[in-house]
């Protein structure tokens, strides 16, 4: 079995474009969380959420401190929902050239809300965060359905699922193909990737948290995988189909911008077809695992 490596390296910058030429399919879209630039929000730490000063929040910048009490943290007035009707439904998804019936990818229903456990008591009393922004002031209200993972036993866990076609004149053979994800503030102990391979054998990776001095950090990652790992012969086509699931039973509050497969990696300096890599700021971090204390989600 081949065996996965973590290492956290320097990224390449995003842009906010969606449409790629490497692309194969995208599990919701490139808008920062659903807050785009990010005009007027804060960080935890005080300064701009989008410290980059870009079109779009990406690697390195932060979740907005909505209500600026210094943390991103479920309970703490930080619950927001920005999908669309599409991503609400499951069918937020963006294609490749020469990708057709993608009815089998789901999963962006999970895209541009907080996965917090305190989601349900902040829907009640319509105090999740929907649009607006510091200048000209915010909207909240009860936002969208929260949706439902798939375990019984982690109420805020994504979970994302690649079903599609490629037509072979558009893909070769034994291409390098990368899963691709942007997330954010992923910090509290155990967390792990499980994915489930076209012919239905799963790998288990850890995932190291974000340090602990950077509440609220938007990280990248690529995942390597080998052409067979997501494709079979459909004959005329290939066949695609991937599943990735994410535990982490003590995080009570993360979030995902999107989800891809694609020719080209986000994370740079990936190596050959084999090993996971996830992306941070800068170089290496060993890291300082912080727990914070957090409030159940209410039904």
């Amino acid at each position: 079995m081949r065996r996965f490596v973590l290492a956290l390296v320097g990224l390449t910058a995003m842009g906010a474009s969606n449409a790629r030429a490497d692309l194969l399919v995208r599990i919701g879209d490139v808008d920062g969380f659903g807050y785009n630039a990010a005009p007027g929000f804060k960080a935890a730490n005080g300064g701009p959420a989008n410290a980059h000063g870009d079109v779009v929040l990406k690697n390195g910048d932060f979740l907005p401190d909505i209500n600026k009490n210094g943390s991103v943290a479920t309970g703490s007035g930080d619950d927001f929902d920005h999908r669309s009707a599409a991503e609400i439904n499951n069918t937020g998804n963006s294609l490749g050239t020469g990708v057709s019936n993608a009815g089998g990818t789901t999963g962006s229903k999970f895209t541009d809300i907080s996965l917090s456990t305190s989601f349900d008591r902040s829907s009640a009393a319509n105090n999740v965060l929907i649009g607006g922004d510091p200048i000209s002031g915010l909207v909240h209200g009860a936002g969208g359905p929260f949706p439902s993972p798939p375990s019984t036993t982690l109420p805020n866990q994504p979970g994302f699922v690649f079903g599609f076609d490629v037509n072979k004149a558009n893909l070769a053979n034994n291409t390098p193909i990368f899963f691709n994800i942007v997330f954010g503030d992923y910090d509290v102990f155990p967390a792990s990737i499980v994915i489930t391979r076209a012919n239905g054998t799963k790998e288990t990776l850890n995932v190291k948290t974000q340090p602990a001095a950077e509440d609220g950090l938007i990280q990248a990652a690529t995942t390597t995988l080998t052409f067979g790992d997501v494709f079979k012969d459909g004959g005329s086509s290939w066949n695609g189909s991937l599943k990735v699931d994410f535990v982490a039973p003590n995080e009570p509050y993360t979030a995902f911008d999107y989800v891809e497969l694609s020719t080209i990696p986000l994370v740079a300096s990936v190596p050959e077809p084999g090993p996971l890599v996830l992306g941070a700021v800068g170089i290496a971090i060993t890291g300082i695992i912080r727990f914070r204390r957090r409030v159940k989600r209410g039904s």
